[in-house]
């Protein structure tokens, strides 16, 4: 399996998700599951041969807004994930090079100016917003109202057997990094437990693991899903969202 994420901080003008909803006064819901009406189905989306890690989640976030909000049967294939790494990487399908791996800011910028590409059509175009990777309530409440979120993880060598659900160890194969930054995606959990996709796998993360691992998460705050689901934390400011977009694409 390969990793890809080239973690870099966003810019400055997008806001943390509790800066444009009152997520203070609102209490996470103890489990959510969007991950059942979209079942992993074991395809990496080419994130076995390729580092295209960043641009598999975003496909995978939004196979499982579809299927949730449109109770949509569509799934993505490797080529849409392959044809958007290499319009953001520039990496060549047929010679598999250059294979380095997404920035992740550039890759939320594009998805958050753009959309994504599918069938060629824009799909959706979300707002970008940010998580404290420290702050679980807040994780759960995006995952909730919004489907799911995106997490950076800095992962050692210990998980390379992707047993996510082992408490951490000690010794140079639990130092975060040495195996490398992956960037995958949650839309469930139980309790403190995040469910992860990757790879086509779920995979049940110990918080422990997840505390040591995470290094940023992310919510993209969907138009087209509040408007199917009816879902919204408290005081969810769009205006504030829109005027974000405009900054960013400046």
């Amino acid at each position: 399996m390969r990793l890809g994420a080239i973690h870099r901080p966003p810019p400055a003008s997008v806001p943390l998700l509790a800066a444009r909803a009152r997520l203070d006064l609102m209490t996470a819901p103890k489990s959510v599951d969007w991950h059942a009406a979209a079942p992993a189905n074991g395809d990496a989306l080419g994130n076995d041969t390729a580092g295209c890690c960043v641009e598999a989640w975003d496909y995978q976030e939004e196979c499982l807004r579809l299927a949730n909000a449109m109770g949509s049967t569509w799934r993505p294939t490797s080529e849409m994930v392959l044809t958007r790494y290499a319009r953001l990487t520039g990496y060549d399908p047929a010679t598999g090079q250059p294979d380095d791996g997404t920035d992740t800011a550039v890759d939320t910028t594009d998805l958050c100016g753009k959309g994504l590409e599918i069938n060629d059509q824009l799909l959706d175009v979300p707002h970008w917003t940010l998580l404290d990777p420290a702050n679980l309530e807040h994780m759960k409440m995006a995952v909730a109202y919004f489907g799911a979120v995106a997490m950076t993880l800095n992962l050692p060598i210990a998980l390379q057997d992707l047993d996510f659900d082992k408490a951490p160890g000690t010794g140079p194969d639990w130092v975060p990094g040495s195996w490398g930054m992956h960037r995958v995606g949650s839309g469930k959990y139980d309790g403190d437990t995040f469910t992860i996709r990757t790879w086509g796998l779920d995979k049940p993360v110990h918080p422990e693991t997840l505390e040591l691992i995470l290094v940023a998460a992310e919510a993209r705050v969907s138009e087209r899903w509040l408007t199917a689901t009816g879902l919204a934390p408290s005081g969810l400011d769009m205006d504030a969202l829109m005027s974000d977009r405009t900054r960013l694409a400046a």
